[in-house]
């Protein structure tokens, strides 16, 4: 092992740009295409490498319900253990400020966080497809966290790869409103709304070709912004819709959803004075709304 016993990682929180369902997989998972943007909001990671052997010890100061097995950082560091065959502890501390079950994926960056973290501090260093690998075994989500930047990806999202680099400069350093309700929303119960209730119409090709022109840049952000799972979360949680409708026609602004919910966002001009829409937020929805303006990475 290397002389370094201890790391921290930033671990960054994204938004779904584009999200498009073409239907259920016979592994249980649903086949999508989507595209993910990583933005300036971060939990922080720290990893130790302990000659306690004992296992795994997690903390994350305020949020004792995530200090368990089921957190994905542990997983995660239970894969590479086994993996490596090392035999040492590992004691993960989780400054939490990604909002929990909001669609912004601070569980799974915080496991490739960790496993970032733990091969720095490894004297063997596994290679991204090694890297690659391990996530896809912990969370669908995971494997793009391991791209720093904008990124597409498929499948049940484990199939990744960056975007053209000269649109995903156009998109970088962008200024966004990130805004969530009190509420979380879960991930399982928004994808079963749209399994019953939503046809399953997208088309692959054309899919594709829609992101393609997005990429060539024959389509703005703007009119390429879409997420399926818009549909299930405006039914169950009608305050959604009528908020964004409010948004719309005060500030001419265009809100999302960020994958399942319930966290929202949307693109601010610079020049504009952000604090009436805040205030109009927290008003629509109470003082414990999460509010953070950002830009994308």
């Amino acid at each position: 092992m290397t002389g370094i016993r201890k790391v921290c990682i930033p671990a960054p929180a994204k938004i779904n740009l584009f999200l498009s369902i073409e239907g259920k997989r016979d592994d249980g998972f649903h086949e999508l295409q989507t595209i993910l943007a990583k933005v300036q909001l971060y939990d922080l990671v720290e990893i130790e490498l302990t000659d306690n052997i004992n296992g795994i010890e997690i903390t994350c100061p305020g949020f004792l319900e995530l200090e368990n097995e089921g957190n994905l950082a542990i997983k995660m560091a239970n894969n590479w253990l086994e993996r490596t065959g090392l035999q040492k502890g590992i004691k993960i501390s989780i400054d939490k400020n990604i909002p929990m079950e909001a669609g912004l994926g601070g569980g799974s960056s915080d496991a490739v966080a960790t496993l970032i973290g733990l091969n720095a501090l490894s004297e063997v260093k596994m290679t991204f497809e090694e890297m690659h690998s391990l996530c896809t075994k912990v969370g669908s989500d995971c494997p793009s966290f391991l791209i720093s930047g904008i990124c597409a990806a498929n499948g049940r999202g484990e199939k990744i790869r960056e975007v053209n680099p000269l649109i995903r400069n156009k998109v970088s350093g962008k200024r966004i409103l990130l805004f969530k309700p009190p509420c979380g929303f879960s991930t399982a119960e928004i994808y079963g709304m749209f399994q019953k209730e939503d046809i399953f119409f997208n088309d692959r090709a054309k899919i594709e070709s829609r992101i393609k022109d997005w990429e060539a840049g024959k389509l703005s952000l703007s009119k390429f912004i879409h997420n399926d799972l818009s549909g299930p979360v405006y039914r169950k949680y009608l305050f959604i819709p009528v908020l964004f409708e409010e948004i719309i026609e005060r500030f001419s602004l265009n809100p999302m959803v960020s994958g399942s919910g319930s966290c929202c966002f949307l693109f601010v001009p610079e020049e504009m004075d952000l604090e009436p829409v805040q205030v109009f937020i927290r008003e629509a929805w109470g003082d414990d709304t999460f509010l953070k303006e950002t830009r994308v990475i």
